[in-house]
């Protein structure tokens, strides 16, 4: 299964598998698996995360250099097993105006496995998932699934000259 994204939505006839059987299948294509009902996607929609929360040792630090550096915070989510991560990371990430336009913000990598505390209390439930947190610690906008570098270097330099006019 190749996918650009890690997020799809799978319909399935529960007579032939059971959730269980379909997410062990998912995982073992190397993505995240839950099952999402109508009434869960709509709850979370309307919980999304307006600031980036206190008391997260990371992220702490990472909102005290943006604000002595009055820089933006992008938040890049991960994880070692997620194939659309990898790939950004073998192309978007090293593209030469992604890497000039990362230099003038605070990038932070947060592997979820190594972090999960971090991921779930910002509601990560996809790879990956990226953030664009203002200096005062507003989220501005998200980012979920593959990036193209022309794509993701355009919404980084939107980013930057958002928060330099602030």
């Amino acid at each position: 299964m190749l996918l650009d994204r890690d997020e799809f939505v799978v319909t399935f006839d529960p007579s032939n598998a059971s959730e269980a059987q379909l997410i062990a299948k998912v995982k073992a294509s190397g993505y995240t698996a839950q099952v999402v009902t109508a009434k869960d996607k709509a709850a979370e929609l309307t919980a999304k995360l307006e600031t980036v929360p206190i008391g997260l040792a990371l992220l702490d630090e990472a909102m005290a250099k943006a604000k002595r550096e009055n820089k933006a915070i992008v938040l890049d989510f991960f994880a070692e097993w997620c194939v659309p991560c990898r790939r950004m990371e073998k192309t978007t990430l090293v593209d030469s105006r992604v890497v000039e336009l990362l230099k003038q913000v605070v990038f932070v990598r947060v592997d979820t496995d190594q972090q999960p505390e971090i991921g779930r209390v910002l509601g990560v439930v996809g790879l990956p998932d990226i953030r664009f947190v203002a200096p005062d610690g507003r989220v501005l906008r998200q980012l979920r699934g593959f990036q193209e570098a022309d794509a993701f270097a355009a919404a980084l330099g939107q980013l930057i000259r958002q928060t330099a006019t602030k």
